[in-house]
């Protein structure tokens, strides 16, 4: 077992990591534009809706290509183990933020127990007071 140490900006960072790698790997390549890098130079004056539009089209056609479906993913729960597993991780950390932000709780699915979906034991996650 390993103990890893963030801070609460790395443990978002994480999240957002995990689960562009776990989308990517079930075919949602348009993801990818949804990266903050690309989504500042998306909405500035530097790229036109235009350039969006293709940029989409080109991503449709790359999952096309390389799964055979024009849209859309393959699911989590039918993808390779180590999607499950980024998705198993993201699901576990994304509780604990969720509920240290918002100790009263909510309806929202970060505040439901994280289903396993990998073959893997569920990571855990404690806050460091």
């Amino acid at each position: 077992m390993y103990n890893l140490k963030i801070t609460k900006e790395q443990a978002e960072i994480l999240v957002k990591a995990l689960d562009l790698y776990s989308r990517i790997g079930i075919g949602q390549f348009e993801e990818i534009l949804k990266h903050p890098t690309w989504q500042r130079r998306i909405f500035s004056d530097k790229m036109s809706y235009t350039s969006l539009d293709e940029a989409r089209y080109f991503l449709d056609n790359v999952r096309q290509i390389i799964t055979g479906q024009r849209h859309g993913g393959i699911g989590i729960t039918v993808s390779e183990e180590h999607n499950r597993i980024a998705y198993d991780i993201l699901q576990v950390i994304q509780h604990k933020l969720a509920w240290d932000d918002k100790p009263e709780g909510d309806t929202t699915v970060k505040f439901h127990e994280p289903m396993q979906r990998a073959n893997h034991k569920m990571a855990t996650i404690e806050k460091e007071e």
